[in-house]
């Protein structure tokens, strides 16, 4: 039975949430890595990609996850990975892709970890 999947981009104050639903595999991972790329993502920005939706990954999507990561850094913004199944987590971490990605366990998560070093910087109004 074909697979389905879906992507929702969701801009965040501080960067955007690229959630994915269905299988990220070597027939997604393409498509994936188009639309990562055509993110409007710029320096100092965040972007996280959930995976809290996403029931199977191969190496093929691991790659895709990379290039999103080298894309990313090229633009000098940060990227995390959310919502890992175990069998998406596992599949992550025996290829290695897991010590080069940040995980937090929700969006939100992570971005209250992003922006709180940036939020600290900023002048107090008085």
């Amino acid at each position: 039975m074909p697979h389905t999947n879906h992507s929702t981009v969701t801009p965040r104050t501080g960067g955007t949430v690229f959630s994915l639903t269905g299988e990220l595999d070597c027939a997604s991972a393409p498509t994936l890595c188009e639309a990562l790329a055509a993110l409007p993502l710029t320096a100092g920005e965040l972007l996280v990609i959930d995976l809290t939706q996403v029931s199977f990954c191969d190496s093929s999507g691991a790659d895709a996850l990379v290039s999103a990561r080298n894309t990313a850094l090229a633009r000098r913004a940060a990227i995390t990975v959310t919502g890992l199944r175990p069998i998406v987590s596992k599949v992550l971490q025996i290829t290695g892709v897991a010590a080069v990605l940040p995980y937090f366990a929700s969006a939100d998560e992570a971005f209250e970890a992003w922006l709180a070093p940036h939020a600290s910087a900023a002048p107090e109004c008085t």
